[in-house]
């Protein structure tokens, strides 16, 4: 059985706890990776706490496929409140962080309290803790900091780092780990530096290990099917801008923080292409091209910018920063925006407007907090508080780059999120709806959504326990002919009103989950069995939150899109269905009742 260990490190007295093992109650309950940190951040942070305060404590997971030859097992991934939701948050990171910290003997590493100046974490070959001083470096940039760390600790380690833009506060700053992978969204970067912490470096290299108990036959099964999916070729080929043609065709593509739709023609984006060598994750043989739709669009079309070079010059200087690029953009287009519609209580005159290519400069301010910099670096929802009109953003961020009213599924799948829409958390609505995974839905059908949207947020949360890679979700769903071969609307009408179970079983094609989960847990990796533990933690989350003083008027988009009441009308009625498909009572509060359907009873304080 998975017997994971957790080990502290009290920055406010500079001690480390030594490593204990987690309660196997708690491995049969959340699984392992996110699960079990949901749960430990859950247990350690009050909910009042300040995200920026020394309460704050953050937790890196791994699980127990970590550090293996399973793919892309390098995977890791980080809880903590939020700075930017003020709820609690799950970042991830591919590449090859996760596989180095399982090398240490631990599964999860969790950092507590403040160190009183600027530190870096060192991890060595003995897995043995200490902080070292990171005064010389700490206003450096991430590359000139990775550097630095590479020339002292030797080329083969595992640096995750924060640049200036964390430093200075920038709210939705990131971790940056070897200069090419990222824990973005939800501001983990900001966090980090509030304790004063520059760096992780883990200094030894690890080798990939063996599973006792598993089949190495299923290993390589799951990579034979990986490399032969139609999604690893959309991914090799294009990284996640190839969805951009079906979001065409769909009229999801969004213009000034999604309050527009821009109407695009396939050969104005067909030339945009990856920048740079395609990732290459611990043990995958997929090598995704480094290109992603939402990058894309938030900083080029949500701009209504459509300069190619601009646009890529506008995401790596976001990569290099650990910035957000989907805060970002949406950041300078709430600039832009309010200029241009001359908002009440704000007079802003920039020199030049949406479409114009000046981004990088802007980029630049808000990382030194400089000028309007010094405002946008609050969140892309500052410059709209400041005005009486209302704001596109949900839980004080921009939920996603789709053009909302065309989308209402979707939509709601994104507002309703825990942790206000975390790239690569949720929006598992795209699968079906633009890219026909497991079979083509239109966008605009809302029969059978809910259930595909529950489906869809229960499997991340279990890919997530054991830390897949979140781009996996297409692999993991059934190529059902009998759906493909009806029409949309048909397909959506049988969804809505098969049995519940008979649907996931339709969906989800668990035979490989099945087959690792029995492995970890005493109950069954029957299909119910692995949803039902994504649902315990989502549910978790959701708690916290509402504790934190989340409500149900967290979860809906403020009436900021003119002449659309019918979409807005749908949303609350989508709402208040999920509400009840997930247990929640009509203000979005989780009840008693279904934390004991949930068996959670007994394992979590109520």
């Amino acid at each position: 059985m998975y017997s994971p260990t957790l080990i502290s490190l009290d920055l406010t007295e500079n001690k480390v706890i030594p490593k204990k093992t987690i309660n196997p109650k708690i491995v049969d309950t959340f699984l392992g990776g996110r699960g079990i940190a949901v749960y430990l951040s859950y247990e350690s942070i009050p909910v009042d706490t300040s995200p920026r305060g020394s309460g704050n404590n953050i937790i890196f997971g791994t699980g127990v496929l970590t550090g293996s030859t399973f793919p892309s097992s390098g995977t890791a991934i980080a809880t903590f409140k939020s700075p930017h939701t003020n709820t609690l948050c799950t970042a991830t990171s591919t590449g090859y962080f996760g596989a180095y910290l399982k090398h240490t003997g631990n599964d999860f590493l969790q950092i507590t309290g403040q160190a009183k100046s600027p530190q870096y974490i060192v991890i060595d070959e003995f897995a043995d803790i200490s902080l070292e001083t990171a005064s010389q470096f700490w206003l450096k940039s991430i590359n000139a900091t990775d550097r630095e760390l590479r020339e002292k600790y030797g080329q083969d380690s595992c640096i995750a780092c924060i640049g200036p833009a964390a430093i200075n506060q920038v709210t939705y700053s990131g971790v940056v780990v070897d200069k090419v992978h990222h824990f973005h969204r939800g501001g983990l970067g900001s966090v980090l530096a509030s304790k004063n912490i520059k760096a992780i470096v883990f200094t030894e290299p690890p080798t990939p290990r063996d599973l006792n108990g598993f089949n190495e036959d299923e290993f390589s099964r799951f990579q034979s099917i990986l490399q032969t999916h139609p999604w690893s070729n959309m991914l090799q080929s294009q990284g996640t801008f190839s969805t951009i043609y079906s979001m065409i065709q769909a009229h999801v593509i969004p213009t000034k923080n999604c309050t527009r739709e821009l109407l695009l023609q396939t050969d104005q984006v067909s030339s945009f292409h990856g920048y740079g060598k395609p990732f290459n994750c611990w043990q995958c043989p997929v090598k995704c091209e480094r290109n992603s739709y939402q990058n894309f669009i938030a900083l080029g079309p949500n701009l209504k910018l459509l300069d190619h070079k601009s646009i890529q010059k506008a995401i790596e200087k976001c990569d290099e920063e650990g910035l957000d690029p989907i805060s970002t953009g949406a950041a300078l287009a709430s600039l832009f925006q309010i200029q241009e519609d001359k908002r009440k209580l704000l007079n802003i005159n920039l020199g030049y407007n949406l479409g114009e290519r000046q981004i990088y400069s802007l980029i630049e301010d808000i990382v030194q907090k400089k000028g309007l910099g010094d405002q946008l670096a609050r969140s892309e929802n500052y410059l709209y508080k400041q005005t009486s009109e209302p704001s596109p953003m949900i839980k004080n961020q921009m939920p996603g780059m789709f053009y909302f009213p065309n989308c209402p599924a979707l939509s709601m799948e994104l507002s309703s999120a825990q942790y206000g829409a975390i790239h690569n958390k949720t929006s598992g609505l795209i699968y079906p709806e633009c890219l026909g995974f497991p079979f083509r839905l239109s966008p605009k059908t809302l029969n059978g959504k809910i259930r595909l949207l529950m489906l869809f947020e229960n499997l991340y949360a279990v890919l997530d326990s054991l830390i897949l890679c979140p781009r996996f979700i297409p692999i993991f769903l059934k190529s059902n002919l009998v759906f493909r071969n009806l029409p949309s609307k048909f397909s959506a009408f049988l969804m809505e009103h098969i049995p519940k179970r008979l649907f996931d079983k339709l969906i989800l094609n668990d035979s490989q989950l099945a087959q690792i989960i029995q492995h970890l847990v005493s109950s069954s990796g029957s299909t119910d069995n692995i949803l039902e533990i994504g649902n315990r933690i989502t549910l978790l989350e959701r708690l916290f939150n509402t504790r934190s003083g989340l409500t149900s008027s967290n979860d809906v988009f403020s009436r900021y899109i003119e002449g659309q009441s019918d979409f807005f009308k749908i949303q609350n009625e989508l709402l208040n269905s999920y509400y009840k498909e997930k247990g929640l009572n009509s203000n979005g509060l989780v009840t008693l009742e279904t934390l004991r359907k949930a068996s959670l009873f007994g394992i979590i304080r109520i």
